[in-house]
């Protein structure tokens, strides 16, 4: 009879703590997607993979909010380098339940998200995100994506916004 080696048993033993480990954060994963019991809609849920992504059958994805945007790709066309420009993305909830917003990041310090909703909106509503793309030193052709992170399906959206900079000649 051969005997087992002793680093076999260690990496057996590691590998099952790591499948159990995986196994518990999935189960937690999953029981944080129940609603709060006062019926609140937070945005605590809307990082955890398992909350709206993933959703396939028909009664999971009919209670949820959507988010349409009206234009997700705006294009500034041609402006001089230095100026600085308002974007305005206008949304509605398209879903049935109510809409979070738990961020909206840029790719690029030159774009900021100046305001954009933080309380729950109501099926049917609509709001707006502001943005402002500053060209200082940016010229060229320039796309910039904006995230917006909800509570819907799929849970990220991108926005563009793409604007041509000239700046003076040398």
């Amino acid at each position: 009879m051969k005997l087992v080696s002793a680093n076999f048993l260690q990496s057996l033993f590691v590998y099952c703590a790591k499948s159990c480990g995986l196994l518990v954060l999935t189960c937690v994963g999953l029981s944080a997607c129940t609603q709060d019991s006062d019926g609140e809609v937070t945005t605590a849920l809307v990082h955890i993979e398992a909350t709206a992504q993933g959703q396939t059958d028909d009664h999971s994805t009919a209670s949820l909010p959507a988010i349409l945007f009206t234009d997700t790709i705006k294009n500034l066309g041609i402006i001089a380098e230095g100026n600085a420009v308002d974007v305005e993305f206008a949304f509605v909830n398209s879903g049935t339940s109510a809409l979070v917003l738990a961020d909206v990041s840029t790719s690029c310090g030159c774009t900021v998200a100046n305001d954009w909703p933080k309380t729950p909106i109501a099926p049917g509503a609509g709001a707006t995100i502001n943005v402002r793309f500053d060209s200082q030193g940016r010229t060229g052709e320039n796309r910039k994506e904006i995230s917006v992170i909800s509570n819907t399906t799929p849970s990220t959206t991108t926005l563009v916004l793409m604007a041509d900079v000239i700046g003076p000649t040398h």
